[in-house]
């Protein structure tokens, strides 16, 4: 098995353990979502603990970042109002996104 695939597998198997769900997208972006119950601020907080603890595992071939609704910034009120927790991460390893994307499509 590939280097790569194993890295998607390890993604993967966080993520459905956690109980998110991965979008693996061609432009470089790893993005990943969670349905949290809306203004339940410890559902929030869960989410806010484990999303690093998927995205973290995926390698950056390039530069990029991490942004979405996280307590970092205003996109918390989003989450906790909407109930929908969402992460991105951009700079990714394209050969794992692609082996991602094989596993998860």
């Amino acid at each position: 098995m590939s280097k790569s695939k194993q890295i998607a597998l390890e993604i993967k198997a966080i993520a459905d353990l956690l109980g998110w769900s991965i979008c693996a997208e061609a432009n470089g972006i790893l993005t990943i979502t969670k349905w949290i119950r809306p203004n339940d601020n410890d559902a929030f907080v869960q989410a806010d603990g484990e999303y690093y603890s998927i995205l973290s595992r995926m390698p950056q071939s390039r530069p990029g970042s991490m942004w979405g609704t996280d307590g970092g910034g205003i996109g918390a009120l989003s989450a906790i109002k909407h109930g929908v927790f969402k992460m991105h991460k951009s700079g990714c390893n394209k050969n794992i996104l692609k082996a991602l994307k094989t596993i998860i499509d």
